[in-house]
Parts: structure tokens; sequence; C-alpha cells
């Protein structure tokens, strides 16, 4: 008898949504700690599921947004406008 795998990948929310279709299936899940994981690869043709984008509902991606920017210190000094000028980004210093 072969036996076959599917892998599914994201929140809680977007798998309850698949609900239906699990149900009365046996599941194994593995929680990913700080939504990073990459055992799997989602996207191929041996994990055929989708991206969050394309799963995600608007408020789903906006929290997924929110999270992300938050992960980012605040400590990080800010570029001056000369740093950030025309002419630092195309032609640089010149002597």
């Amino acid at each position: 008898m072969t036996r076959t795998a599917q892998v599914l990948e994201g929140t809680w929310e977007e798998i309850q949504r698949q609900g239906e279709h699990l149900a009365g299936k046996r599941l194994r899940v593995h929680v990913l700690e700080n939504g990073l994981g990459g055992e799997t690869g989602p996207g191929d043709e041996t994990h055929p599921s989708q991206p969050f984008y394309a799963t995600a509902t608007p408020a789903e991606r906006a929290r997924a947004f929110r999270e992300w920017a938050e992960s980012h210190s605040r400590e990080t000094p800010v570029l001056s406008d000369d740093a950030i000028s025309r002419e630092s980004i195309y032609f640089g210093e010149r002597d």
C-alpha cells in the first residue's frame, strides 16, 4: 500500500479553513516558532501548498505585516539625506 502525505503550511486560522477537507484524517502538526521554518518546501512539486498571500484574508495579511514591521529594531539610525541622494547612489564619491 502506497502512503502519500499532503503538506499544509500557514497560520492556525488558514489551516482551520481546510477543516471540512481534513475531517476524519490523521494529522501531524508542527508549530514553527516565530513563523520560521524551512524544513518543507511549499510550492514545489512534492509540496503543492499555496503561499500565504494566496490564502490569507486581508486582516491576516495586515496582521502579518504589522508583526514583521514590529520585529525590526527601532534603534536603527535613519540615513541622512546625503546618504540617499541621487549623486551618492549613482555616482558615489569621486576624488
